[in-house]
């Protein structure tokens, strides 16, 4: 069926306390900033964007990794992507979607409705995002390059869709199923195994309740086997799976 790839662009440094809710502990810890691509029989899919470089300055990322570069390690061009399965509407998720020119993008109507509301207008939201790539949606859409989707649904054959929420109100998951098990794409549904294993989202949550809803939704998903879904920070996952390349490893 399919195989299912995580590419990881860069690192930043910071604290427990900003990723665990109600951690005040202000320990180091490190985050890591993932794209996933499936390689199936339509041909690539990739799942989020990530962010350019320019970005990642901005936001302080350290050991920032060409995308293309990561692709390539894969055996995929950009241009040869044509389905963007987007996550959620965060800038290390969306920022980068001028890297797929041909591409068409499904997100979440609950995230883009968010962004063109109270997620914009709100410095706690919007300072999570970059703006500028959540205007793009328009001329975007106008092209007819998004396809607006609502609630669980069907991506192909053996790939399924589960809008989850919490963190944001838009935010969908990918199940996939690979020839020995289904893998679940959770990307920020939880950020470290940690939080799921703990049940405590992280401190950037939209609707707590969800948040927490949705990591037992994963767990039921993963069959409560936490090694089959992919996290949307953890370093943990560069070294749980053998390594292609340098920021990428195949996950099944």
């Amino acid at each position: 069926m399919y195989q299912v790839y995580a590419l990881c662009c860069g690192e930043k440094d910071t604290t427990r306390a900003q990723f665990l809710y109600r951690d005040g502990s202000q320990a180091p810890c490190t985050i890591a900033f993932y794209f996933w691509l499936v390689v199936g029989p339509a041909g690539p899919i990739v799942v989020d964007c990530s962010f350019g470089a320019d970005e990642a300055v901005r936001r302080g990322v350290r050991g920032y990794r060409d995308r293309v570069q990561l692709l390539s390690a894969c055996g995929v061009r950009p241009d040869d992507v044509k389905q963007v399965f987007v996550t959620h509407l965060h800038y290390d998720h969306w920022s980068g979607h001028d890297l797929f020119a041909n591409a068409t993008f499904f997100i979440q109507h609950a995230d883009i409705a968010f962004w063109h509301g109270d997620g914009g207008r709100f410095a706690l939201f919007n300072s999570s995002a970059d703006m500028t790539a959540i205007a793009a949606l328009g001329p975007l859409t106008r092209a007819g390059r998004v396809r607006v989707v609502e609630g669980d649904w069907t991506v192909a054959p053996g790939l399924a869709a589960h809008l989850l929420g919490g963190h944001t109100p838009g935010l969908q998951t990918l199940s996939v199923k690979t020839q020995n098990e289904t893998v679940l794409i959770a990307s920020d549904t939880f950020h470290f195994y940690e939080n799921l294993t703990a049940r405590k989202p992280v401190q950037v949550t939209v609707n707590m309740q969800q948040a927490l809803c949705a990591m037992e939704r994963v767990a039921e998903l993963a069959g409560n086997d936490a090694g089959r879904a992919l996290p949307g920070h953890d370093p943990l996952v560069m070294t749980r799976y053998p390594q292609i390349a340098p920021g990428v490893v195949r996950v099944c």
